[in-house]
């Protein structure tokens, strides 16, 4: 019964032997008996150990009975992202001594490794899931399918923190997730993403609106800005929109992310805009969207460094800036990857640096023998992709054909 698994855990806190917890009371043998429940006690007998141990056995019961409820509120917070109600929670739960001894440990262990994700805390968050993978607990068919989400979301997180991951490890688990069995349709989202990492543009696409739908019909407006947003990212080539309409919808997502108070979520709808412009080639307009990315942007974090990188790539593409201008802002943008100790960042900000100053033999070396190696290696296949261009467009002009076909290969074959 749940008063005997109470007094066992609270027992064992105290660091009692059922001897020492039935002493004056009743043997050993009947505090044994009674904590795995298999006889009938008094009242009595449960207040006298509750006394014992300095609990409220009333209070704990009732703690234990509404676990599960707090920890569908507690979820259901993460999944609004409301911080305020998220922190109310967990220090609620954690209140709850027993929850850790409880059939609802694993529950409780998986969404906190999913409030370390929110909270940017990765490596608590790891900690949990490297745990549950090596200690392999009994799970139920929910528990089974909220491990492989908030793993696929760790998995998200280290690959758009730029890290050595491979960006299918996260599309491969969330695959497992059985949508029937969870329920939880906030999962499309971060299927949508996973997909968009692997470049794979109709999944993303169809995952990004049933997300967003959802997110709409449950009232999460952040949310559903950022699912909208990953939708038209993927029409980059599409035929089906006219782009003065896709700037509109890009428009609309600034004016509601504003209206909300969003502006991070703002920040970066502009910059995808910027990148929507710049794949137009139209650098004028890239430049505004890009700069106003760049000055909501905090200074130390990666975004600021990705956007600062494409503002950068873009006004020289476009010749908006001067080449001193130019240099001052990609020399901080490398003593900041310096400082993050950042490796991507460092290679793309030397590359820039090297092709503003026109050292173009420097720059190809470069590319060919430290940043190449470097995006194929870590699976950057944007920036594989972009620089073996580059580099075979080099080989060419410089008729250097043997590497000029290797590079081709490399990046058509992937070999």
């Amino acid at each position: 019964m749940l008063e005997g698994e109470i007094i066992k855990f609270y027992r064992k806190k105290a660091g009692l032997t059922q001897e020492e917890l039935g002493k004056d009371i009743c043997t050993a043998t009947h505090v044994s008996r009674i904590e795995r429940g298999e006889t009938r006690y008094s009242e009595e007998i449960i207040q006298l150990f509750s006394q014992r141990l300095q609990i409220d056995i009333k209070n704990e019961i009732a703690a234990v009975q509404n676990i599960e409820k707090k920890l569908q509120k507690w979820h259901n917070a993460i999944i609004l992202e409301r911080m305020k109600d998220v922190i109310i929670i967990k220090e609620e739960l954690e209140s709850i001594h027993y929850i850790s001894a409880s059939n609802y440990a694993i529950y409780f262990q998986l969404l906190l490794a999913r409030y370390f994700i929110l909270c940017k805390s990765i490596e608590k968050a790891e900690r949990i899931i490297k745990r549950i993978e090596k200690d392999s607990p009994p799970m139920s068919t929910y528990e089974k399918n909220l491990f492989h989400h908030v793993r696929g979301i760790y998995y998200l997180v280290q690959y758009t923190r730029l890290e050595d991951v491979n960006k299918q490890i996260a599309l491969q688990e969330l695959k497992k997730v059985n949508i029937e069995e969870y329920g939880n349709k906030e999962y499309y989202y971060h299927l949508g993403t996973a997909y968009h990492w692997t470049r794979s543009k109709v999944m993303a696409y169809f995952y990004g609106e049933k997300a967003f739908r959802y997110f709409n019909k449950t009232n999460n407006y952040a949310r559903a800005i950022l699912a909208e947003s990953l939708m038209l990212v993927q029409l980059k080539d599409s035929t089906q929109l006219d782009f003065k309409e896709i700037v509109k919808r890009y428009e609309s997502l600034i004016e509601h992310s504003e209206a909300l108070g969003l502006l991070d979520k703002r920040g970066m709808i502009l910059h995808n805009l910027g990148l929507m412009y710049f794949w137009k080639q139209d650098f004028k307009n890239a430049h505004i969207f890009y700069k106003k990315s760049v000055e909501e942007a905090d200074k130390q974090s990666l975004p600021y460094l990705n956007r600062l990188y494409n503002y950068l790539d873009n006004a020289e593409e476009g010749k908006l800036l001067l080449t001193n201008e130019l240099l001052n802002e990609a020399n901080e943008g490398l003593a900041l990857s310096e400082k993050a100790t950042n490796n991507l960042y460092k290679i793309l900000f030397t590359l820039l640096i090297l092709r503003f100053n026109e050292k173009f033999d420097e720059y190809y070396d470069y590319m060919e023998q430290t940043a190449y190696p470097f995006f194929k290696n870590h699976h950057h296949v944007t920036h594989a992709i972009k620089y073996a261009k580059l580099l075979y467009n080099y080989y060419v002009e410089t008729k250097q054909y043997e590497k000029a076909v290797h590079t081709a290969d490399m990046f058509i074959n992937g070999n």
